[in-house]
């Protein structure tokens, strides 16, 4: 059985797919499963997985990422949104993560540090930052599976939020072109250890 390292070392980015092997829902299924237990800053899941399977959308999320061949001929992607307006201090959602992270304990001092670093006017980029936490075990999980995958963070964020239907107050941060890969791995290339 491949250790998690042996993962790391077989991941890469695949720039092109087959056409017409489509990613199941069973395989979606455990990709969502491992964002959802991705770690988070004070355990706010600051996300949503929206998933595209169907050929519409799949061309429009393609188009929103400038038609990259990674994108254009992926057959299914993940898209990983982030919930901003969510991440009010006074928000129903961060109440309801709160009072679940606490454990049935006071979560007093959590709210107390969340307020003292939330800023309105950074928390966008900061809950972006955050879904790559999700991304990051959904490329390992894809690798283990044998799937091919790419994290595309060039895309047009307005296209993209139409495309997908997004609701004000939710931003595209990431979005994982999936598929099976059309070309073997190539040479892994990385800086030394220094």
């Amino acid at each position: 059985m491949p250790t998690l390292l042996d993962v790391i070392h077989q991941r890469y980015a695949c720039h092109e797919y087959v056409a017409g092997q489509l990613v199941s829902a069973s395989e979606l299924a455990l990709l969502l499963e491992a964002g959802r237990l991705a770690p988070s800053a004070f355990g706010l899941e600051p996300w949503r997985f929206v998933t595209v399977q169907d050929e519409i959308t799949r061309a429009a999320v393609a188009q929103a990422c400038f038609d990259q061949p990674t994108a254009a001929t992926a057959t299914a992607f993940i898209v990983i949104v982030a919930l901003v307006a969510a991440l009010d201090p006074d928000s129903g959602y961060v109440r309801a993560r709160f009072k679940a992270e606490a454990r049935g304990e006071d979560p007093a001092s959590v709210y107390e540090a969340y307020r003292a670093f939330y800023r309105a006017e950074t928390v966008e980029g900061w809950a972006q930052g955050q879904c790559n936490f999700a991304a990051a075990h959904m490329l390992l999980q894809a690798t283990h599976m044998g799937l091919g995958s790419c994290p595309v963070g060039g895309f047009d964020a307005d296209a993209l939020a139409s495309a997908l239907t997004l609701p004000p107050g939710e931003s595209p941060a990431l979005v994982i072109a999936l598929g099976r890969c059309a070309h073997p791995a190539p040479q892994r290339l990385r800086k030394p250890m220094v």
